[in-house]
């Protein structure tokens, strides 16, 4: 088996009512907070209001930035850069989802810079300063960003959405406030319910070397959201099932996912991205509708694996049989028609993949530019 190394250099704060401690811990990281965040929520439910009053109260001048969108535009990235450094801000904050908290990291490391931000990932900047200090506060359960120093961002211009990842932009503390996420609409907690189970089911499929203590943290947290979504699509105000789904978007994209070896490849989300970067459709809906079918594909080079799915995650032989009941469960069997994506675009949709998810090429079958298309017409 070959190394494991780990590597979290973030203070968790987790829990019902966990929000109260944001002025806190942000008064001990500096004195100008950037507010970053993008949901018209955060003002109408009163969170936002409520944030910049403990910030004040713990003598923290804030500064809002509320232009996030979803997949979020390097242009966005750059404008909040520059607002940080007119404001001498110390500190970033990103309350959201996931868009809002990959931006607050780039905003963080582009505002301590001068390069626009995707300067960074082409590698054409000054790579070496450091971000600024993070916290984040997520309001939705499914990125994970909390958890990492990845970020996901789109170039509009190409429409390129890209994975960057900096040593320096792993959050300071995230702050998991379950509460947060009860007043989410019921697509919007489908959708990331299936974005935690893709970051887990990917790399569970994909590992090349498996240990036992590994595969069972992934089975554990896919059970977890397996069970838990359907509940509180029931009842969208059930804080116990939604506490269990905050816990699982933690735990499936960081490091603790991928304790003792296991860990695979991504390659759903790197066939995803094209679909999101060029449509601007849901990141969740995008994984659901091409989930199944990137199943199949791999099927034949992994069957030991997807019955083992089946058996341990959904008590079923049959592990994509058993996913596919589920996702029809919670009303995500989506296809690529339904969402508006053109049959005609699959062929550029792969080599944008291919270009912008070099990942792809470790999935254990081949996925080459016809393969990726391929995928993507079955999915129609």
């Amino acid at each position: 088996m070959s190394l494991s190394r780990f590597y979290l250099p973030i203070r968790f704060i987790i829990g019902p009512g966990s929000l109260a401690q944001l002025g806190k811990e942000t008064a001990k990281l500096g004195k100008s907070a950037l507010l970053v965040t993008g949901s018209k929520s955060m003002r109408s439910t009163g969170v936002l209001d409520k944030v910049a009053g403990d910030l004040k109260a713990n003598a923290v001048n804030s500064t809002v930035f509320d232009r996030v969108e979803s997949n979020p535009r390097a242009t966005t990235i750059d404008a909040g850069a520059k607002l940080a450094r007119e404001h001498k801000i110390d500190v970033v904050i990103g309350l959201g989802g996931g868009s809002v908290m990959d931006a607050a990291k780039l905003i963080a490391l582009a505002s301590v810079g001068a390069e626009p931000i995707f300067a960074y990932y082409e590698g054409k900047a000054n790579t070496k300063i450091k971000a600024l200090p993070i916290i984040l506060v997520p309001t939705v359960a499914a990125s994970g960003s909390e958890a990492n120093n990845g970020e996901v961002f789109t170039n509009w211009d190409t429409h390129e959405k890209v994975v960057m990842m900096h040593p320096t932009t792993y959050p300071s503390v995230s702050i998991v406030d379950p509460a947060l996420t009860l007043t989410l609409p019921a697509r919007t907690t489908a959708q990331g319910g299936v974005d935690i189970f893709c970051h887990l089911v990917e790399s569970y499929i994909t590992a090349h070397e498996t240990t036992l203590i590994n595969d069972a943290i992934r089975e554990s947290s896919m059970r977890t959201v397996v069970e838990s979504l359907p509940k509180v699509l029931a009842k969208l105000d059930n804080l116990e099932q939604r506490t269990n789904l905050s816990w699982a978007s933690t735990i499936a994209c960081s490091q603790f996912a991928g304790l003792a070896g296991g860990t695979g490849n991504m390659t759903l989300h790197g066939i995803e991205h094209p679909l999101s970067g060029e449509y601007d459709i849901a990141h969740g809906d995008g994984l659901a509708s091409l989930l199944i079918e990137w199943m199949k594909y791999t099927y034949p080079v992994r069957e030991q694996r997807f019955a083992q799915l089946g058996k341990n995650v959904f008590g079923e032989a049959d592990g994509i049989a058993a996913t596919e009941k589920w996702l029809k469960q919670v009303g995500m069997r989506v296809n690529l028609r339904g969402l508006g994506v053109k049959e005609t675009d699959c062929g550029k949709l792969a080599e944008n993949a291919l270009k912008t998810a070099p990942w792809v090429k470790f999935h254990p079958r081949t996925l080459d530019s016809a393969a990726i298309t391929n995928i993507y017409k079955q999915c129609f």
